[in-house]
């Protein structure tokens, strides 16, 4: 952590703006022991049976904040939804999975205390954007996560990532410089457990998976094959995923565009959590 290189480099992964709360506010609720695991309800009055997003932001896995929401409230606001954000434990106090643990506590609390906020638990959705994706492709594919809480995938209503690429994490650590700001990054998520932390490959046939809809920048072409290649997966395993590009848009700007009015990707996952509907 010490490497200034390597804070500039993840500090652009966190780059997403700390957005302004609506009126009143967002609520913190603890879902666990750890400062770190706290997450915020932006609660809407009149909500009822409302689809629920629970976002988890990027950073690397090591750094971040559950209020870089950018304009995810205003989108819940105006489709209808109810909206939670998810802090966790960050590298490096946790790799990938201990981050992973985490997002699978907060959707159990959030499966047993939506209704309390006007969502549905039955339409509970995983947004999650760059690391944040990599953790909701992995909560949403490897059933020990939820297991530990008594659920499955298949309880999940959908999962949308936004322009992951640690998805099959030996293949993208192949490409970057070990001893480079990526190389140490990928090392203190994955470690030695890079194949056990890999959506791609831990989709199997014969588990019931919620429909992933997958976004991912045009012009990065690493994120681009490990979304198509986890879509590929997943349907090989039996289950619904769309891989879907995103041109004119950057690492960054997907996530802070993501729910502006008239952005496809929002607009497309807003007709998703809707209808459930690829």
């Amino acid at each position: 952590m010490s490497d200034p290189t390597r804070r500039v480099a993840l500090a652009l992964l966190a780059a997403p703006l700390l957005a302004a709360a609506p009126a009143g506010g967002p609520v913190e609720i603890a879902y666990g022991a750890d400062r770190s695991q706290r997450l915020d309800v932006y609660p809407r009055p009149g909500l009822r049976n409302a689809p629920v997003i629970l976002y988890v932001h990027g950073g690397g896995w090591a750094h971040g904040d559950k209020r870089m929401v950018n304009a995810l409230p205003d989108y819940a606001q105006r489709n209808g939804f109810l909206l939670l954000s998810v802090g966790y434990r960050l590298a490096p106090e946790v790799n990938a999975r201990g981050c992973a643990e985490d997002v699978a506590a907060a959707t159990a609390w959030a499966r047993a205390h939506v209704r309390e906020y006007g969502g549905d638990p039955h339409k509970l959705f995983l947004v999650g954007h760059s690391a944040g994706a990599h953790l909701v492709a992995l909560v949403g594919v490897d059933p020990t996560y939820l297991g530990a809480h008594k659920l499955t995938p298949a309880d999940l209503a959908g999962v949308v990532p936004l322009d992951g690429a640690g998805y099959d994490a030996p293949r993208q650590m192949a490409t970057v410089r070990p001893r480079g700001p990526l190389g140490q990054m990928y090392a203190e998520a994955f470690g030695d457990e890079a194949a056990a932390l890999s959506p791609t490959l831990l989709a199997a046939k014969g588990r019931s998976y919620p429909p992933f809809l997958i976004f991912h920048v045009a012009a990065r072409e690493d994120s681009g094959e490990q979304s198509r290649a986890l879509a590929e997966a997943l349907r090989q395993a039996g289950g619904r995923a769309e891989a879907v590009s995103a041109p004119g848009e950057t690492h960054r700007s997907i996530n802070t565009s993501f729910g502006l009015t008239g952005d496809p990707e929002g607009e497309r996952a807003a007709r998703f959590l809707r209808t459930g509907a690829l």
